[in-house]
């Protein structure tokens, strides 16, 4: 059985499914690192370095490295799954795998609602650069909520990413080799321009030493200022994986290759940030750095430095790098529409494919779900937590599956293996229930109610029009608690909107908890009963 039989849905839906058009491997090793640098450096290396230093000062560099040793966990997990199972949109399809149908429809659901996000919101800081230039885009030029005109500007650029993508997954991986070659070396001089002219040594103890705000300005650093939402990037490589010329040797290379690469990058720029600013921007603590470095933070810094033609370069680069991160989201949320159609939790008509193999109506109903993030009240930090928060709660479910895999389906060729399994899974999934505790209650409910109604809607919806479809109800025994659990302790933790009844310490003992029984219930608990997944005994493509 070849891999391709994993694209074909099962049970009795299967049989009124016609097979799907088949997506075309073209993408080398180069194009899939590509893809992914490029997804983790886009507009968060223009704003993250400002966020994260008010959020924990000259901590926010602890921040980068949690970020990025978080997203390394997460990538050797991905790295198994995604070579073992080298399928498009396979965030959506591991969890289906391994656990069915209803947990699949949740894992996807999570996945997509945060990349149609991430486009909107590369064009939102794409908008807020060019605001200096042009301040009728927004109606406040200290919050930099969109105009009219803004609004209008945001919407013919995403529109201009979906045109792109339609040009097949070839020229977008070649056209985003180029972008994310400027996208690694602009960063890069712009660190090493501002380390050599403005760097300021006090800077990282004078204003209240290397932790002004503790360890809770470093965990808000990480869900809210920025630094999670650019490393999750990685993951891009994973949905372009069904497009892949040799998947099971260049899907790992590549998401561990990305994180490393960037998560150097981030740092570097971090800590040139913090050097250029100037004792004047500090005068009222990190929490309030002062105005002059709130509408470009880099493109301030260089001005005072007096490094004029780098002023120009970052004006260049804020389209750049915004830009060529919202074409592979743009992408990669295409191919996510694919998979949940495969497993039959959209219409078959997801699953139509232009001349040039690309999901035309997933590029649609895309474009047109990400206007909604174009809101007046919408902000690139207000949509970042929404994202982060959500992003990783869908990557939580990769330890699930992969150690449900390896006892479901050991006979699959593995060309990566996850070391030390049961380990490195439960710290992973405890890291990434971590963070989500520390993306607060207020960011939390909102992601952990969308994802309840809809899937309930989604069963109730089945029930309906597939009442012969298994639904994988047995899913609920460990999705329930770990939803609920996941609730409780944010709405009564010390986060966000949370009421801070668990004290400090106990929450993350709680958390380790439902984390070790979760992961417990879902690897031993039976297989969705009645499902024989269509596994395959090779994954040679």
């Amino acid at each position: 059985m070849t891999v391709q039989s994993l694209a074909e849905p099962v049970g009795a839906a299967a049989e009124a499914r016609p097979a799907p058009a088949v997506l075309r491997r073209r993408l080398g090793f180069a194009q899939l690192l590509f893809v992914s640098v490029g997804a983790i450096i886009g507009s968060a290396w223009l704003f993250a370095p400002l966020f994260a230093a008010q959020a924990a000062g000259p901590a926010a560099i602890v921040a980068w490295l949690i970020s990025g040793g978080a997203a390394l966990l997460l990538a050797l997990v991905y790295a198994e799954l995604g070579a073992a199972f080298p399928v498009a949109g396979g965030l959506a399809r591991f969890s289906y795998f391994s656990h069915g149908n209803l947990a699949g429809f949740v894992a996807g659901i999570a996945c997509w609602l945060g990349y149609v996000a991430i486009a909107p919101i590369e064009v939102q800081a794409m908008v807020r650069y060019l605001s200096d230039a042009a301040p009728w885009l927004v109606t406040d030029t200290a919050a930099h909520t969109l105009s009219g005109w803004g609004i209008a500007t945001s919407v013919v650029l995403l529109a201009a990413m979906s045109a792109v993508n339609l040009l097949g997954v070839q020229w977008l991986g070649e056209a985003n080799r180029y972008l994310t070659l400027w996208k690694i070396v602009v960063p890069v001089l712009v660190a090493v321009s501002l380390l050599w002219v403005s760097f300021r040594g006090e800077n990282f103890v004078a204003y209240g030493g290397t932790m002004p705000s503790g360890w809770n300005g470093v965990f808000a650093a990480v869900s809210t200022g920025g630094t999670l939402f650019a490393m999750l990037g990685f993951r891009t490589a994973i949905e372009m994986a069904g497009e892949a010329t040799d998947p099971q040797r260049d899907i790992p290379r590549a998401l561990i290759g990305s994180v490393l690469i960037t998560c150097a990058i981030y740092v570097l720029i971090q800590v040139a940030f913090i050097g250029a600013l100037s004792p004047e921007a500090l005068a009222g603590g990190w929490g309030a750095l002062s105005g002059d470095v709130l509408a470009g933070p880099l493109v301030g810094l260089a001005a005072a430095a007096g490094l004029g033609w780098l002023v120009k370069l970052l004006y260049v680069d804020s389209s750049v790098s915004p830009g060529g991160c919202g074409l592979v989201f743009t992408g990669a949320a295409a191919r996510l529409s694919y998979a949940m159609a495969q497993n039959g939790q959209l219409p078959a008509a997801f699953l139509r494919l232009d001349r040039r193999g690309v999901p035309l109506l997933a590029l649609g109903v895309n474009f047109a779900v990400g206007l909604v993030f174009f809101a007046p009240s919408q902000t690139w930090q207000s949509i970042v937590s929404f994202i982060s928060s959500i992003q990783i709660l869908s990557l939580a479910f990769g330890p699930p599956a992969l150690l449900a895999l390896r006892r479901s389906a050991a006979d699959v060729a593995r060309p990566f293996r996850l070391p030390m399994p049961r380990v490195l899974c439960g710290v992973a999934f405890f890291t990434a229930n971590t963070i989500v505790y520390w993306c607060g209650w207020e960011t939390n409910r909102v992601c952990l109610a969308i994802l309840v109604g809809l899937s309930v809607l989604f069963v109730a919806v089945k029930k309906v029009t597939a009442p012969r479809e298994r639904l994988d109800l047995v899913g609920l025994a460990w999705l329930a608690p770990y939803a609920s659990g996941l609730a409780a302790i944010s709405a009564l933790g010390q986060f966000g909107a949370g009421a801070k009844v668990v004290p400090a310490g106990v929450d993350l003992v709680l958390l380790a908890v439902l984390s070790g029984v979760v992961l417990t219930v879902s690897t031993v608990g039976p297989r969705p009963r009645g499902r024989e997944l269509p596994i395959p005994s090779t994954t040679a493509p």
